[in-house]
């Protein structure tokens, strides 16, 4: 299948192994406003340089889409890709507004195409192996799902700070692991339980400080915290070159602690629990995301599950915007989740 990318951005970096090691998709064209830089990715792709969006988007031999562009302006192209019969892959947020998600569910159903969203989750051996432990119930159910993020604000895009554009550091970043723990806990929200506060920036026009808290059917709950407060090391504001520090862990209903773990140069799944401790090493997906997404689009299978589809991308959009402007906040979200 052939591919089409839209926005030659940062993100594109990220994206460029599994395209490359790609057996099923070919990128044909690419397109960017800075000509240059399209270029360039062009050349490192082994594409072509497309000179408008409509190029890419009315060319018959394109299968697949990439979004690869700022929320504020996908949901115009998304529905323009639909409209022509194309398949989707944007990354996330889906949207930057509720309204937004909901014009490219609308889109995509009327249009009878195939949308995957791209997650940090996407193409992770690690998430996938955590997510067939839990399904196996070896170390019970997932009861807690913990993730702390602390970097510096991004100069690199300034829209990121804009709460029109995009939201904040939750909406841009902590909604991988809004969709992670979604993914993991295999089961209804209930309530969400939001706060946000400004602690050292109150130069920037969205809060520096933003947390949420799911609860989920079976006594399930994700504690989601992220920070710009703390002025940590920018590498180069050309890209996404910043100081990060991570936390992350799990906890299941047998007090299994779960972590993501290195050792001898390999990253293992670690569990432990009153003294015992056992290394699993993650196994390997059996081929790239743009691989799975292509098989599943040909035959007709559901999405690969580490491609969040349209609807359930969306929905981490919606359960963010309704607490837009608050600095506290409480969602009763069933029935439905």
């Amino acid at each position: 299948m052939k591919l089409g990318i839209l926005g030659c951005g940062d993100f594109l970096r990220w994206q460029e192994e599994p395209l490359k090691a790609s057996t099923r998709v070919t990128v044909k064209a690419v397109y960017d406003p800075d000509r240059e830089r399209a270029e360039r990715w062009a050349e490192r792709l082994g594409a072509t340089s497309a000179t408008s969006e409509d190029e890419i988007l009315a060319d018959p031999e394109i299968d697949l889409v990439s979004l690869f562009v700022p929320p504020w302006v996908r949901k115009e192209l998304f529905v323009r890709a639909a409209d022509h019969g194309k398949h989707l892959l944007p990354t996330k947020p889906l949207g930057h507004t509720a309204e937004a998600c909901d014009a490219m569910v609308e889109a995509a159903q009327r249009n009878g195409v195939r949308c995957g969203v791209i997650y940090r989750s996407t193409g992770q051996p690690w998430f996938d192996s955590v997510k067939s432990l839990l399904e196996e119930g070896r170390f019970g159910q997932l009861a807690l799902f913990r993730q702390d993020w602390i970097h510096h604000y991004p100069q690199w895009a300034d829209w990121a700070l804009d709460p029109e554009k995009n939201g904040g550091p939750f909406m841009g970043t902590m909604i991988h692991n809004l969709n992670i723990a979604r993914y993991l806990m295999a089961r209804p929200m209930k309530t969400a339980t939001w706060f946000s506060d400004t602690l050292a920036h109150p130069d920037l026009p969205c809060p520096d400080t933003e947390c949420l808290k799911i609860d989920f059917e079976g006594g399930g709950v994700a504690h989601l915290f992220i920070t710009w407060a703390a002025d940590l090391a920018v590498h180069s504001t050309e890209g996404n070159y910043r100081e990060h520090i991570d936390l992350l862990y799990l906890v299941t209903d047998q007090g299994w602690h779960i972590t993501e773990e290195s050792r001898d140069d390999h990253v293992f799944i670690r569990v432990s629990r009153l003294g015992e401790d056992e290394w699993i090493e993650p196994q390997p997906l059996a081929a790239t995301h743009y691989d799975r997404f292509a098989e599943a689009v040909e035959s007709g299978a559901p999405n690969p599950r580490d491609l969040p589809d349209v609807e359930n991308a969306a929905e981490d959009v919606r359960l963010l915007r309704s607490f837009e402007g608050q600095a506290f906040g409480r969602r009763e979200l069933m029935p439905g989740g």
